[in-house]
């Protein structure tokens, strides 16, 4: 079975585009407004990840994944492209477009997969997805090193490039699904879960926003009434599943300060340059690509509580530690990127380890379970991104960090009271009736 696609690649450098020229560029060029527009853009980015059910509703009607998945290219080139010639507030709506365009290309390619495969393959074609979306992400990390040497605005042109790359790329390789293959369930029809939208057997296996990537987001679909879920959603939210949303949340939050001011952080806290840090973050990448596969054995056999509670305690002192060490001011450099470093490893563990026990949790409802997941992720990535800036702005990074590190332990306290203990004995929550 070949599982590497030749349509992977219009999706690698839409990837690459969001999850690796942006968080490097966009913060630099917002830097001038101060660490407040920083948090107020990179927010703005991602709360673009709701565009997701927009685009899963679309391609549920018309069924042209090619053509949106092409939009989507779009929006991401043009939102590089024109940034640095606007003014402030136009910044926030091209970043924005540009997190929507992202997620709805996240969207379009995971489709791709589950429309057109039996869902024996799901877990492993959409491994290879994310690896080939990882190798994109880390190519794009090494040109952004490059890219600011040259100015925010030439570097902004030539990285819009990128994704504008994958339009004609889209057009030629992304396959078209015909109509009846499109509304043709590939599930199992008597699986009840098949009938409220799809559902992966094994979803723990992939990660929810991709590899090492701090605002990536799954979207499974509805099929046919995708605002149907809304009152089901809302009686999932009770009970053991509730509580893991309310640790996640801030957790989520705390993290995300870190990386949506990732390259400002190391050049003014610790005297990284950004060709430096942005090289670093690309070593990383690609070192974290096989620590994927370790996190999933390693749910497999201790549980996804567990993991998920290691991962967010292991990022609550990874946080302190880098909080500790803006304070300090001049540091060896190898000692903040080995911290984050360890954000980002934790990452691969949280990434496994949340959806699988939100399948656990929920299980006859798990398409919907997993779309409150991402769509709290983005809430969560959008809160944590304009706090995190403010916070730069008015008491300096070594709080902004600290704020991180207490909202990423708040998490974990939630999360060990309500649901450490009981997960090893968890019994799943039926869905409301609909």
């Amino acid at each position: 079975m070949r599982r590497l696609e030749p349509w992977f690649i219009p999706f690698a450098l839409v990837n690459g585009a969001a999850v690796g020229l942006t968080p490097i560029l966009l913060p630099l060029v917002a830097a001038g407004q101060g660490a407040g527009h920083v948090g107020l853009v990179m927010g703005a980015f991602n709360l673009g990840a709701f565009a997701a059910p927009a685009a899963g509703a679309l391609a549920d009607r018309y069924r042209s994944y090619r053509g949106i998945a092409v939009v989507c290219a779009a929006f991401s080139a043009v939102s590089l492209w024109l940034f640095p010639l606007v003014s402030s507030p136009v910044q926030l709506l091209l970043a924005l477009a540009g997190g929507g365009g992202f997620a709805g290309a996240v969207t379009m390619a995971n489709l791709l997969i589950v429309e057109r495969r039996p869902q024996s393959e799901w877990n492993q074609r959409l491994g290879w997805l994310e690896t080939a979306l990882g190798v994109g992400q880390g190519g794009a990390l090494a040109l952004a090193a490059w890219l600011t040497g040259l100015g925010s605005r030439d570097g902004l042109l030539i990285a819009a490039l990128v994704p504008a790359a994958a339009i004609p790329l889209g057009l030629v390789l992304i396959p078209r699904v015909p109509r009846a293959a499109a509304g043709a369930p590939v599930a199992a029809p008597r699986e009840p879960a098949a009938r409220a939208g799809q559902r992966l057997a094994d979803i723990g296996q992939v990660g929810e926003w991709g590899p090492a990537s701090p605002s990536r987001v799954h979207y499974l679909h509805q099929r046919r009434r995708p605002l149907a879920g809304l009152s089901r959603a809302a009686g999932l939210v009770r009970g053991r599943f509730g509580w893991m949303l309310a640790a996640w949340i801030p957790a989520y939050a705390g993290s995300a300060i870190v990386f949506s001011l990732y390259p400002v952080l190391f050049q003014h806290a610790f005297g990284v340059a950004p060709q430096t840090s942005s090289l670093a973050f690309a070593v990383i990448v690609f070192v974290s690509l096989p620590i994927f596969a370790l996190a999933g054995r390693i749910s497999q056999r201790r549980g996804p509580a567990a993991v998920l509670a290691g991962a967010l305690a292991a990022r609550v002192v990874l946080l302190a530690v880098l909080a500790a060490l803006a304070a300090a001011g001049q540091v060896p450099v190898v000692l903040p990127l080995a911290a984050f470093s360890g954000v980002l490893f934790a990452w691969s563990f949280l990434s496994v380890a949340s959806p699988g026990l939100t399948g656990l949790l929920v299980p006859r409802a798990e398409g919907e379970a997993q779309g409150i997941l991402a769509a709290s992720s983005g809430i969560a990535g959008f809160a944590g991104s304009v706090a995190g800036g403010l916070a730069a702005a008015h008491w300096g990074y070594p709080a902004a960090l600290g704020i991180g590190a207490g909202a990423t332990a708040a998490g974990l306290i939630i999360f060990s009271a309500a649901l450490l203990r009981p997960a090893r004995r968890v019994s799943p929550e039926r869905p409301p009736v609909p």
